[in-house]
């Protein structure tokens, strides 16, 4: 057994141990111990420009993940957390006074960046020294059974936050959702009877996991929180230049957010003031920014890039509007953000 000390003279047993053995403090064996496993998490600055943006750097998931792993902190727990590595992120991060973050994967857009393989090795051994193995899961196909096996292999409980229910929220729109949906939809029905306690941010999935036979003694609703400390205005305007009324969009330019429906109905628009600010990035920028143009609609639609969360209240405080057409949402942190 591993034993660690850390301050202060060791006590006599601790000093007696043989060379190399690691005491742990009695304070440091009564804290908790949480393994975290998410395929994103939140991005340095660094990664949301450049080739940082092809890799999904920021989002809700991302937000919610960080901020639990810091409110956690405070509270004393250990923590560590496993996920992928976009751009200029680095491999090893400390985060508060009892957390790290543990990149992996390789710099390829595809399949979360392979980052499973590296996952799969990782988490049994980082499993070994955890109380609790804690999954998040979205539109990922590896996160769960690898937590899984960590978990069934030092008989240790699983937590499974549903961010995305890919049975019963993903609306099948191209060969990728449709895949998901086809071997996701089994792997999240597996965690949901699988794990100790099944997180879940809506009431409407609460209802879904009760008629699908998930036993409600182990499912628990805990909507998304918004950090109030990033809303204490006032803020400066990051649209200088840029007239009003504007209609404000925050997220990822991808299929799922349907900016398409934005872009459209911005060149129905018979005011000419109104200005549709669209920040965020994402693999549909270049066919948003052709449509566009084709419908006589570049003069009022702005693309601008990522903005770093803790700008978002700035950009909200000096927006009308705010507009979030996906097609599909399991909830949408920044309708909570907006609100």
């Amino acid at each position: 057994m591993r034993v660690e000390w850390s301050g202060g003279r060791a006590p006599k047993a601790a000093r007696d141990c043989p060379r190399g053995t690691r005491v742990r403090s009695r304070e440091d064996r009564t804290r908790i111990k949480v393994l975290r496993l998410c395929s994103v998490f939140e991005p340095p600055p660094s990664a949301l420009v450049g080739n940082g943006v092809r890799f999904d750097p920021i989002g809700g998931m991302q937000n919610h993940t960080a901020e639990l792993t810091r409110a956690r902190d405070r509270r004393g727990v250990v923590q560590t957390v496993l996920t992928t590595r976009p751009p200029t992120a680095p491999r090893l991060q400390r985060l508060g006074d009892h957390a790290r973050v543990i990149r992996v994967g390789l710099p390829v857009r595809l399949f979360r960046q392979l980052y499973g393989p590296q996952a799969a090795i990782l988490a049994p051994i980082l499993a070994a020294r955890a109380d609790v193995v804690h999954v998040h899961l979205g539109e990922d196909l590896a996160v769960f059974p690898i937590g899984a096996a960590a978990a069934r292999l030092h008989r240790l409980p699983l937590v499974l936050t549903i961010h995305t229910s890919l049975r019963h929220t993903l609306a099948v729109s191209d060969l990728r959702s449709a895949i998901l949906k086809v071997i996701g939809g089994p792997i999240e029905r597996w965690g949901e009877h699988f794990a100790e306690a099944v997180l879940v941010i809506t009431p409407r999935l609460r209802r879904l996991l009760l008629s699908d036979g998930v036993d409600e003694n182990r499912i628990h609703l805990i909507p998304p929180g918004v950090n109030p400390s990033l809303f204490d205005g006032p803020f400066e305007d990051p649209f200088a230049g840029i007239g009003r009324p504007r209609v404000l969009f925050v997220g990822r330019l991808a299929p799922q957010k349907g900016v398409h429906t934005l872009v459209a109905a911005a060149g129905l628009l018979k005011d000419p003031r109104v200005r549709v600010l669209l920040v965020g990035d994402g693999p549909e920028r270049k066919a948003l920014e052709r449509e566009a143009e084709r419908i006589d609609a570049g003069y009022r639609v702005r693309f601008l890039g990522f903005f770093a969360h803790d700008r978002l209240p700035a950009a909200m405080a000096h927006a009308d509007l705010l507009v979030l057409p996906s097609v599909y949402e399991e909830l949408g942190t920044v309708l909570l953000e907006a609100m």
